[in-house]
């Protein structure tokens, strides 16, 4: 059966009760700058609103946070500790626990992002009004928490744009914005996939499988979360570290269960060269200064990324260095 027929065989499900939800781990101060911003929200009449935090923390080091906030917060929050880690745990948790607080809709973000006032508002309003809109993303852009010399806060990594326009059909999107039905799980059985644990990319392969039996990814620009980045982000480790796992796992999803050989074989001969030129290249771009220098230098690690990704074809410990030590 083609795509397209499942898609016309999907209900689309009416929005009775949304919740708001984020996975956190170890991040107490972008946690609480997350919560303040929801605490905004701009939301649709006749929309029931919970919020709900899952910690990734045994310790349960997100527990104070949420409880100083409980008192004068506009809508209920909820939180729970996952203590089995990675992200496919704890988002799986966050699933689970949407559906036993009987959300009919997710809008999910994550807890370094500050949601702007209207974020649910939009992602409500293309839902009801885009008849193939069963998913909405949204954009995510970069904030700084803290002074930074332009030659890092101008790194391609952290200058995200978005030219998709609004109703633009997408493949992919990612948990850091975006709204969507729990029947994908409730009568599909989509979650996310385990092998993806320590490394990254589980939200890009959820979407994508949701979209392929027919929940149709449609972008909003309009809908929009602030990634915040501060000093353990802006510098140049960070950026190299970051380039490189988005390098890798970028290869890995790409071909890890492809059966062409000689495709993933010209793929990794046409990335060597890529790298090797990216390596005589790097001392001359100096040039050029210091922002595209470092540029040059992030493209580099992510080539480099690209190849070993394609070479391995094993999941990464993405987290082993930026995110909490995972071992």
């Amino acid at each position: 059966m083609m795509v397209d027929e499942i898609k016309n065989k999907i209900e689309k499900p009416e929005i009775k009760s949304v919740v708001v939800a984020c996975n956190t781990f170890l991040r107490p101060e972008f946690l609480k700058k997350c919560l303040d911003g929801v605490s905004k929200l701009r939301i649709p009449e006749g929309i029931d609103i919970k919020v709900l935090v899952v910690d990734n923390d045994k310790d349960a080091s997100a527990l104070a946070v949420v409880d100083s906030v409980k008192t004068d917060f506009p809508f209920e929050i909820f939180y729970f500790v996952e203590e089995k880690r990675g992200l496919s745990n704890a988002r799986n948790r966050l699933l689970k626990e949407a559906i036993n607080l009987g959300a009919t809709h997710i809008a999910v973000l994550d807890d370094d992002d500050i949601p702007d006032e209207n974020w649910v508002f939009e992602l409500i309003d293309l839902y009801k009004t885009q008849d193939n809109a069963y998913i909405i993303s949204g954009p995510e852009f970069c904030c700084f928490d803290g002074e930074f010399p332009s030659f890092l806060t101008n790194n391609n990594i952290f200058i995200k744009k978005t030219t998709k326009q609004k109703g633009e059909i997408r493949k992919v999107c990612s948990t850091h914005n975006a709204f969507f039905p729990v029947d994908i799980m409730t009568k599909n059985g989509i979650w996310f996939n385990p092998d993806f644990v320590f490394m990254g990319g589980e939200d890009g392969d959820f979407f994508f499988r949701a979209s392929e039996v027919g929940y149709t990814i449609v972008a909003n620009p309009d809908a929009i979360v602030r990634e915040i980045n501060d000093k353990n982000r802006v510098n140049l480790k960070w950026i190299l570290h970051r380039s490189f796992y988005n390098g890798y796992s970028g290869s890995y999803l790409k071909y890890r269960e492809s059966g062409n050989v000689f495709k993933r074989l010209f793929y990794i001969f046409k990335v060597l060269m890529v790298v090797v030129l990216d390596m005589f290249f790097v001392p001359f771009s100096i040039i050029g200064g210091l922002t595209f220098f470092f540029n040059i230098l992030g493209l580099t690690s992510k080539n480099l990324g690209k190849l070993l990704g394609a070479v391995n074809l094993k999941p990464l410990n993405y987290y082993k260095n930026l995110n909490g030590g995972i071992k």
